[in-house]
């Protein structure tokens, strides 16, 4: 039964409203106490950063009037407060280096013929501090000489503010005007400041500088050991830094002993790999193959660059192929420039029922198609149009010019048997943008590094960025922002940024991770990366933005994805899961990823065709560098056109296929 007031009960009307105001009290009594706890916080916070600065510039201050001991504990107070205080622990560091003469010089301006107090055998001052350079500055019995007494006077002031030039022009005054006043204490002064003036210019980048000044620390202790081991690590990396290209033999041996002295020096891990490499392709234009291998292998080993492991890989079968000719006594040769004619692009002809689905756990191989004999003799002349065979398009690449060896951009139009044309000269890497009018690439030209865009139609070209190391542009599908990767930054791990379609407009960082690919119709991008922890490495996928991040794949090597037409699968190719470079196709609801291709050579830099049916691809399966291409359900392989120039490293370009 409802109670009433009369039964001394409250209406059930009023326990609907002291209900909620209730729970709205104490929400409210809730929210007051944690803004008081963070008030409270804000306050101790406010109340430490106001103590660390008193203990900091109570230290500048003691330390300005020579009460090192004094300062040494306000510099320890504010590691207390603040224990990753900067300041603190450079002043400690500085107090440290400094030291303190161990002898209290008389005031200048006493008896003029009296004799002059010196402690001459404790290893600290009476402020406690120790000497400079770590050991006691002992003073040398010597005869009353007030000019002398008042160099060092302002010697010592100097000194142990660390003003270290004003010291050692003052200390060098004593050396050569009062050769054998307090001459031990002058040198054990003049050491230490010698060190510190190196140490500040080898920190300021001034490597010549700090030579400078550890050789004349080495003329004063001629026996130390560490200082003469960090002026060999200096000299070398400043003879590695002036030689550049003009002896990369040489710089490649200095930078060596740098790192295998002290692998973090400077960044010499950066440019001993980048040097390696250099020398690597020197030796490879040279026609030394094995000895450019072996540089591929030493970088490869000290770090994994984009390309690095299927350039070594390349260069280890020539080398290896040279040695089998060698030992059978055949010899080689390498054809000269512009001996290899063009050959007629044949029309594809997909052969759909020469299918081998061997499956192993992670993939399914479609293709086993290495030429034999009889395609080998066909591929002169062009094959028959069947029915189901590509209808046309453009295959739009960059290779070298087999004249003069220079890297352009080409177009071809697929079937029509016309030799190619050149598209955009010193350039790599091309990508069209989805509606055919403006071209994306890698400008070679030296004055215009970077990633460039170029209108056929109006001869328009545009410079988005200005880095030489940007690297692998896509435009995305409305075709108003480009991708690309870059080790740009000053670590050098690769990143993907994207650039809106416009002049030097500021690149934005979206992930680490290299070769990216925009989707052909979403908001979305592919690209070889890792997850947040820096592993499950392989083909990842996510928007725009960096989020909604998926794996395609799993296998670190798989790399350069590219989406179908319609986003259902992407290709890519991979040294990571049957022993070779070859190219794959990746499932993108199910996960599964089929195996294209199966030839002992290189299938490199896969793209899909606009109708979706075809893969085509670099390989050199023939014995030269050409454009193949593969039916994307599988089936043989089909010679589309060969490269007279070759490729040369191949990894530096790229391959697409539009209407």
């Amino acid at each position: 039964m409802r109670n009433s007031p009369q039964d001394g009960g409250f209406p059930s009307w009023l326990l609907w409203i002291i209900g909620p105001v209730t729970i709205l009290a104490i929400a409210l009594i809730i929210v007051a106490v944690v803004l008081g706890v963070q008030a409270g916080q804000r306050q101790a916070e406010m109340q430490r950063v106001q103590q660390v600065g008193i203990a900091h510039q109570r230290a500048i201050d003691l330390r300005a009037e020579g009460l090192f001991a004094e300062a040494r504990r306000e510099y320890e107070r504010v590691l207390v407060l603040d224990p990753t205080n900067s300041a603190a622990i450079v002043g400690l560091q500085e107090l440290a280096n400094m030291g303190q003469a161990s002898a209290v010089i008389n005031d200048a301006s006493g008896d003029a013929g009296g004799a002059r107090v010196e402690n001459s055998g404790d290893s600290e001052s009476d402020t406690g501090e120790p000497a400079a350079g770590g050991a006691p500055v002992q003073a040398s019995p010597a005869v009353a000489n007030p000019a002398a007494d008042q160099v060092m006077a302002q010697a010592v002031g100097v000194y142990q503010d660390g003003q270290w030039a004003q010291a050692a022009d003052y200390l060098e005054t004593l050396q050569a005007s009062y050769a054998d006043y307090e001459s031990e204490r002058v040198q054990q002064m003049l050491y230490t400041a010698y060190v510190n003036l190196a140490a500040a210019d080898d920190q300021s980048g001034d490597l010549a500088g700090a030579l400078e000044y550890v050789d004349k620390a080495l003329e004063l202790r001629p026996d130390a050991a560490e200082l003469r081991t960090a002026r060999t690590l200096v000299a070398q990396y400043v003879e590695a830094a002036e030689l550049g290209n003009r002896d990369l033999d040489r710089q490649v041996e200095l930078l060596g002993n740098i790192f295998e002295e002290n692998p973090e020096y400077r960044d010499v891990r950066a440019r001993y790999v980048e040097a390696l490499l250099a020398y690597g392709e020197q030796l490879a234009a040279d026609d030394e193959v094995c000895d450019a291998m072996r540089q591929y292998q030493v970088s490869v080993a000290i770090e994994v660059t984009p390309g690095s492991i299927f350039r070594r890989d390349t260069l280890e079968g020539e080398c290896v192929e040279r040695r089998r000719l060698a030992n059978a006594g055949i010899p080689t040769f390498t054809p000269a420039p512009g001996s290899v004619q063009p050959t007629p692009a044949p029309t594809l002809t997909p052969v759909p029922d020469v299918l081998d689905t061997t499956t192993d756990a992670d993939t399914t191989d479609i293709d086993s198609d290495t030429p034999d004999s009889d395609t080998t003799d066909a591929v002169a002349t062009p094959a028959p149009v069947v029915s189901g065979a590509p209808a046309g398009g453009r295959l739009i690449y960059s290779a070298p010019d087999s004249v003069d060896g220079r890297s352009h951009i080409w177009v071809q139009h697929v079937g029509s048997g016309t030799a190619p044309s050149i598209l955009v000269e010193d350039a790599q890497q091309p990508a069209m943008r989805p509606d055919g009018q403006r071209i994306a690439f890698r400008n070679l030209d030296e004055g215009a590094r970077g990633i460039s865009t170029y209108d056929p139609a109006t001869g328009l070209e545009l410079r988005f960025t200005t880095f030489a190391e940007d690297f692998f542009p896509s435009w995305n599908a409305e075709g108003n922002r480009v991708a690309f990767a870059s080790n740009r930054e000053g670590d050098r791990r690769w990143r993907v940024y994207q650039v809106w379609g416009d002049v030097d407009n500021q690149a934005q960082g979206i992930e680490f991770g290299t070769s990216p690919a925009y989707h052909t119709t979403v908001d979305r991008m592919a690209f070889r990366g890792c997850d947040e922890t820096g592993n499950r490495c392989g083909i990842w996928a996510m928007n725009t933005g960096g989020g909604d991040r998926v794996p395609l794949t799993t296998v670190p090597a798989d790399d350069r994805p590219h989406w179908a037409p319609n986003g259902a699968f992407a290709v890519f190719m991979s040294e990571g899961r049957h022993g070779n470079m070859e190219i794959y196709r990746v499932n993108v609801a199910s996960g599964e990823v089929t195996r294209l291709t199966e030839d002992g050579a290189l299938d490199v830099t896969p793209v899909v065709s606009p109708d979706g049916q075809w893969v085509a691809f670099f390989s050199n399966r023939s014995g030269v560098w050409a454009v193949w291409a593969v039916p994307s359900s599988g089936g043989a392989a089909q010679l589309v056109l060969e490269l007279p120039g070759g490729l040369g490293d191949w990894t530096q370009h790229g391959l697409q296929w539009m209407n």
